[in-house]
């Protein structure tokens, strides 16, 4: 007992060292998970107390000197102080996107972005760090090291251990992700592209095809593809209009789908490089847009920026986020960019049907409920997650047929090419969501559709085109029926 007595100092200041961490870091990846009633919250506080053990470990060896401890802590703090008020105010993500923009954003821009709660904020930030500081001061660190050495290890080990278990749990979330972040915007892409085009052939015919690649979105929960509901009716109605429900892909995660749609990549093939469409088309004289309502990944960056223009739409929030942009906020630059050039090639890169489903669509398309009212899977039905999910394949049946009236008016021949990257799980087999096993996630959805002059100007194309319909494809064939909709040749 008396041990205990002389170590209570020691104790009493890592408790509220980590409350005073909780508080301005890491309960910020936390502050605006939805979550409804005492189980799902209760969930999450352990969630967030596991974490937080994870960082007591490091924090532990981190005091054990004092003047690392005074200088590496403070700086440590603060700019992760920097960080967690806009994950507390604006639900923004700590992501490489974000690093990216800090590390090449100019001084002038930056200083825009503070403001008087920002400085109240950091005002109290100092406050509490000057705090824990002077507390530091007044303890002997390494007091009863052989005591708390083993518990501070065993801490550092539980982030391993955990990551293991559920791979993400604890890395996409403050303080790991901004190490994260930094990293992947250091590290050099794995994907290595042809800067050498082959020869092509193509005429110079006006054009226009909106390529939207859409996400998370499985075949088999589309009204015009038979499922129970009808989930597409504004689709439905369109003409020229055909739907494949037979596209397979190995890839059930976004950072390995899209870099293999996007290029000559093969499903059963690897090369050491790989050639972008966009570069392709680019040299086939065509205007390449990119506007994504998705953060962009190291795996797939490079390909993006092989168009000649890239905007990307609430680009600080990622999937992570609970207040994201709904992908309607596209329309209004896909309105623009229709008027640039009468031959074009443009990406819409969706958040379509990623989890959290809540975000993907508005009340006027909640029309299966009961819907989802947490994000902590286990405590919610079966029936409310299938609810939500195609809810959001109403909203998505808006959404393109939207780009279809835009399309059915322009004066060129046009066309709307849609391909999900993957699937989901929605409770087969006990899983859900993606990025794991599972046929479920390796069936997207693939459609196309053609305008009226498109389909008077290039009949053999629409002819060959809808006579695959039923046919078993895999996502090695998005690339090249591309090139072959805009009558591009590689020689």
């Amino acid at each position: 007992m008396e041990k205990l007595k002389s170590l209570r100092p020691v104790i009493v200041f890592h408790l509220l060292l980590n409350s005073i961490v909780i508080i301005f870091i890491t309960g910020a990846s936390y502050y605006h998970t939805p979550l409804e009633g005492i189980k799902d919250t209760a969930i999450y506080i352990i969630h967030l107390l596991l974490l937080q053990t994870t960082v007591a470990g490091l924090l532990y060896f981190l005091s054990l000197n004092k003047w690392v401890f005074h200088i590496v802590f403070s700086v440590l703090f603060l700019m992760y102080c920097g960080f967690s008020f806009w994950a507390y105010t604006q639900d923004i993500s700590i992501t490489m996107p974000l690093i990216q923009s800090i590390l090449e954003t100019k001084p002038d821009i930056a200083i825009d972005l503070i403001s008087i709660p920002y400085i109240l904020f950091f005002v109290v930030a100092i406050f509490a760090l000057l705090f824990i500081l002077k507390r530091q001061r007044s303890i002997q660190p390494t007091k009863g090291f052989l005591i708390f050495v083993i518990p501070a290890l065993l801490a550092v080990f539980l982030f391993i251990a955990l990551e293991k278990i559920r791979p993400g749990s604890l890395i996409n979330r403050l303080p790991y992700s901004a190490v994260i972040g930094f990293r992947q915007y250091y590290e050099k892409p794995t994907l290595q592209l042809n800067k050498e085009i082959p020869a092509l052939t193509f005429n110079k015919d006006s054009i226009k095809l909106v390529f939207v690649l859409g996400e998370t979105v499985r075949e088999d929960h589309l009204g015009i593809n038979g499922y129970k509901r009808n989930t597409t009716p504004l689709l439905a109605s369109k003409t020229n209009l055909i739907s494949f429900k037979n596209l397979y892909t190995n890839n059930t995660y976004t950072g390995a789908s899209v870099p293999q749609i996007l290029t000559d990549e093969l499903l059963e093939q690897k090369k050491e490089s790989y050639t972008s469409i966009y570069s392709v088309v680019n040299k086939a004289k065509f205007k390449t847009t990119w506007i994504g309502n998705q953060t962009l990944e190291k795996s797939f960056a490079p390909i993006v920026y092989t168009n000649s223009e890239v905007i990307l739409v609430d680009k600080y929030k990622s999937d992570f986020s609970f207040n994201k942009e709904l992908d309607e906020a596209m329309l209004l630059p896909l309105d623009d960019v229709l008027k640039l050039s009468p031959r074009q090639f443009t990406t819409l890169h969706m958040m379509g049907s990623h989890w959290w489903y809540e975000n993907r669509y508005t009340e006027d398309y909640s029309k299966f409920k009961p819907i989802i009212d947490s994000k902590y899977i286990p405590s919610l039905s079966s029936e409310q997650i299938i609810n939500s999910y195609d809810n959001t394949i109403l909203y998505l049946d808006y959404f393109l047929s939207e780009i279809i009236n835009r399309l059915e008016k322009e004066e060129e021949p046009s066309l709307l090419f849609y391909v999900s990257d993957h699937g989901e799980h929605l409770g087969e087999n006990g899983k859900w969501l993606h990025a794991q096993a599972g046929e479920e996630a390796k069936n997207p959805a693939y459609i196309i559709w053609f305008s009226e002059k498109y389909k008077e100007k290039y009949p053999k194309r629409v002819s060959k085109i809808t006579k695959l319909k039923n046919n078993k494809l895999t996502t090695d064939v998005i690339y090249f029926t591309i090139l072959e909709l805009l009558d591009i040749k590689i020689n």
